[in-house]
């Protein structure tokens, strides 16, 4: 009897410990540990690459840092600290892995602010799901396409809520031509005058030249001299918008510009009411050329 308990406790052990399929953590020479959970063999990435994942951070068993799914990408040969691309540098698309290090190194990783009491010997574990690995420069063209298509949905919406006639420009810009001018049409190198007022899609004032449209909308700045702002047209240091689109105006018109994020501040936006990807809307007045 006792000698079957025993050949029980031993075939249940071998069970147990052949069911638990984890691998062991690997350490590096930085002191950092890794484990692949699941490799499915593709390939690594290269040089110019960027790598999509989700991610979620632990300290002991409560969650410290959780990424939007999908939505967190990395080039590991610039963006990442040394001993986690070295890490990075060994998974594949599809790959899922456990990185392990200190409450310290992940402060000085990450520039997470850190108590002088708090015990930095703690370990800290990243669970990482590699979604997509894709050279950079296809990626920045997927998304350029990606919110231009939106752009302009966005400006079409626009132009049929609003009852405005508009043409576009090869380039995405939508002009309306409200009053005509003279038939006099500036060009590269041409010093032009305008009256402007910028807005958001949703009707949000953003800037204007105007100091009475300033005071009625409580953006007035006694700093300031308004009036029409002149520039340089082609002169790159300007929107690109304002370079493709005041041309389509002759000296004295007034219209609209419905300028596509790519044209207007891009994927960094400006200032707290511009954001990334914003599509910028300039009622103008083109009153001087010289």
């Amino acid at each position: 009897m006792k000698r079957n308990i025993c050949v029980f406790l031993v075939a249940l052990f071998v069970l147990i410990v052949g069911c638990d399929q984890t691998p062991p953590y690997v350490m590096l020479d930085s002191g950092l540990k890794y484990r692949l959970l699941d490799d499915k063999g593709a390939d690594k990435p290269r040089m110019g690459d960027v790598m999509f994942m989700d991610m979620a951070h632990y300290l002991g068993d409560s969650l410290i840092f959780q990424t939007e799914e999908g939505g967190f990408f990395i080039n590991p040969n610039i963006g990442a600290p040394p001993e986690i691309r070295e890490v990075l540098n060994l998974t594949g698309e599809g790959d899922s892995l456990q990185i392990e290090m200190s409450l310290g190194d992940y402060a000085r990783f990450t520039g997470l602010p850190i108590s002088p009491r708090m015990d930095t010997t703690q370990s800290v574990t990243w669970n990482i799901r590699v979604t997509e690995i894709e050279n950079e420069s296809t990626v920045i063209e997927r998304n350029r396409l990606a919110q231009a298509k939106t752009d302009k949905e966005l400006i079409e919406a626009f132009i049929v809520n609003n009852n405005l006639e508009a043409s576009s420009t090869e380039e995405g810009l939508y002009y309306v031509t409200l009053e005509s001018g003279n038939g006099v049409f500036p060009k590269d190198g041409d010093e032009v005058f305008l009256k402007y007022s910028m807005s958001l899609l949703d009707g949000t004032l953003i800037d204007t030249s105007s100091e009475v449209i300033a005071r009625e909308n409580d953006l007035f700045n006694p700093n300031r001299i308004y009036g029409p702002r002149s520039f340089v047209l082609g002169d790159r240091e300007i929107l690109r918008g304002w370079n493709i689109g005041m041309p389509k105006f002759s000296k004295g018109a007034k219209g609209t510009l419905l300028i596509p994020s790519d044209l207007a501040y891009g994927t960094s936006g400006f200032g707290s009411q511009i954001g990334p990807n914003t599509v910028i809307v300039f009622d103008v007045e083109l009153v001087d050329i010289k």
